[in-house]
C-alpha cells in the first residue's frame, strides 16, 4: 500500500488535496496527529505542542543550549520540566516528529503531510513525495477567501508561514525548503483543480510501485 509524502507551499490547497487523496486511497492522513502525539511524549499541552510544530529555534532556546555545552551546570530558567537542559523543546519536538513519520510510514498506506516528511523518508523505496505549488497571487486569494483575510493580511501570513518553515527546514535538515530536488512530483494547484491533482498522484503512485516491483532483487 503506498506511503505518501506532502509538502506544500502555504495556501496551494495542498492540505485538502491530501486529506481527499487519502480518502481515496482509503489511507491514514497523518498532519494534526503528530502534535497531539508529540504532546503527549513530551507532557506538554497540545497548544504548546502547536507552537514548536515546523519552526525553527528561537533565541532563547539557541542561547540556552549553547550555554549549556559551555558549562553544564547552567539550566534554563522556567523550562517545561519535561525538557532536557541540552535539548531545546524544538529539539526534542523534531526527534519525536521523525520517530512517528518513520512509525507511520512502516504502517503502509499512509498519506504524510508537512513534517519535513520528505527528508525523513528521502532513502526508503516506495515512497512517493510530492509537493504542490502556485503562485504567490493564486495562494494570497486562496487564504483571502478561506480565511477571511484582506490582500494585505493574507500576503503577510503566506509570507510568514513560508518563512516559518523554510527556517525550520533549513536548520534541522540542512536544505532549502523551495527546491525541487526531494520530490517525484510537482503540481501547481494554480493550473489544476482538486480532483486532477489527485489523479495525477494517483497515477505516480501506480508508476512508483511499478519501479519497484521491476527491480531486481539485490
Amino acid at each position: 500500500m503506498p506511503v505518501i509524502t506532502i509538502s506544500r507551499q502555504t495556501g496551494s490547497g495542498g492540505a485538502v488535496i491530501g486529506q481527499l487523496l487519502a480518502e481515496r486511497l482509503g489511507a491514514s492522513y497523518i498532519n494534526t496527529q503528530i502534535v497531539r502525539e508529540v504532546a503527549q511524549r513530551l507532557d506538554i499541552s497540545e497548544a504548546t505542542a502547536a507552537e514548536y510544530n515546523e519552526r525553527a529555534e528561537d533565541f532563547i532556546e539557541r542561547l540556552a543550549r549553547v550555554l549549556w555545552v559551555s558549562n553544564p551546570g547552567f539550566g534554563t530558567i522556567n523550562s517545561p520540566a519535561t525538557a532536557l537542559p541540552f535539548e531545546s523543546t524544538t529539539e526534542a519536538f523534531v526527534e519525536i516528529t521523525r520517530q512517528l513519520v518513520r512509525e507511520a510510514a512502516q504502517t503502509g498506506n499512509a498519506v504524510i503531510f508537512g513534517h519535513g516528511a520528505q527528508f525523513i523518508l528521502a532513502k526508503q523505496p516506495g515512497v512517493l513525495h510530492v509537493r504542490f505549488i502556485a503562485p504567490l497571487p493564486a495562494r494570497v486569494e486562496r487564504v483571502m477567501r478561506r480565511a477571511n483575510k484582506s490582500r494585505a493580511e493574507a500576503e503577510k501570513w503566506v509570507r510568514e508561514e513560508d518563512a516559518r518553515r523554510a527556517d525550520h527546514i533549513r536548520q534541522f535538515y540542512q536544505a532549502d525548503w523551495h527546491a525541487p530536488d526531494p520530490f517525484h512530483l510537482l503540481i501547481n494547484t494554480s493550473l489544476w483543480d482538486e480532483e486532477t491533482c489527485i489523479r495525477l498522484v494517483l497515477a505516480a503512485v501506480a508508476e512508483l510501485e511499478r519501479k519497484v516491483a521491476d527491480k531486481p532483487a539485490e
